[in-house]
């Protein structure tokens, strides 16, 4: 059994933390998506159904909102609207998103800090924070034991085909909703054949709904974290 949760600060980011009694648990880290926090994932911790024993890291991005949120790097608010308005998603794969190197200096050193061994480790994101899970994953020293993505999406289509042939082999779960009006469908699709593309062990798994993590996600997803 899990011990409380508690926070703690990795690097220069605050998280949440809920620890593991075994010295050789494996270590998930959630990262949240834009306009939330690091509370926003931290019921997974519970509601995910694992077998095994698990520490759970659920950081706040590093850029803190007008509204109070936080996110690992800014958007284009009034872009994301409009296309969420005509029903057209916004495509990222042409060119990593400005903030997005600041961010990834900022999440290496908080897992620099957390020092976990990479295969125990997993890398889990929703949203924007599955855009940074899987570039996390990509530009690691060594690969981790698995990265979930979860509602992400393809971005920088060129840096991924580099990147990804180095880390072949990687264990990833990914899901998307079908009908997701703020990172499309398609761009899952994309993003699915170009990890398969570069020899990633793993597959979409499509959702009947919006921009989310459902009950039948949640459950396919501690199995396979069991499996890791």
């Amino acid at each position: 059994m899990n011990a409380s949760p508690r926070l703690v600060r990795l690097g220069r980011l605050d998280a949440v933390e809920v620890p593991s009694p075994e010295a050789k648990a494996l270590t998930v880290v959630g990262l949240h998506g834009y306009g939330a926090d690091m509370r926003d994932l931290a019921p997974l911790a519970a509601e995910i159904p694992v077998s095994r024993p698990i520490r759970w890291i659920f950081p706040d991005g590093p850029e803190t909102l007008e509204w109070g949120g936080k996110a690992w790097f800014p958007i284009d608010v009034a872009a994301f609207e409009e296309n969420s308005r005509t029903g057209k998603p916004r495509d990222l794969s042409g060119r990593e998103p400005e903030g997005m190197a600041a961010a990834r200096a900022q999440l290496k050193a908080a897992l620099d800090e957390l020092a976990a061994p990479p295969d125990r480790l997993v890398l889990m994101g929703f949203s924007q924070g599955a855009m940074m899970a899987l570039d996390a994953a990509l530009r690691a020293p060594r690969a981790p034991a698995g990265v979930a993505i979860l509602s992400g999406t393809l971005v920088d289509r060129a840096a991924l085909a580099k990147l990804a042939p180095s880390k072949k082999g990687i264990p990833f779960f990914q899901s998307h909703g079908s009908v997701d009006p703020i990172l499309g469908f398609a761009q899952a699709l994309a993003l699915e054949a170009e990890l398969k593309s570069a020899g990633w062990s793993g597959s979409l798994r499509k959702f009947e709904g919006g921009h989310g993590i459902p009950p039948e996600i949640i459950e396919e997803l501690g199995a396979w974290l069991d499996a890791r």
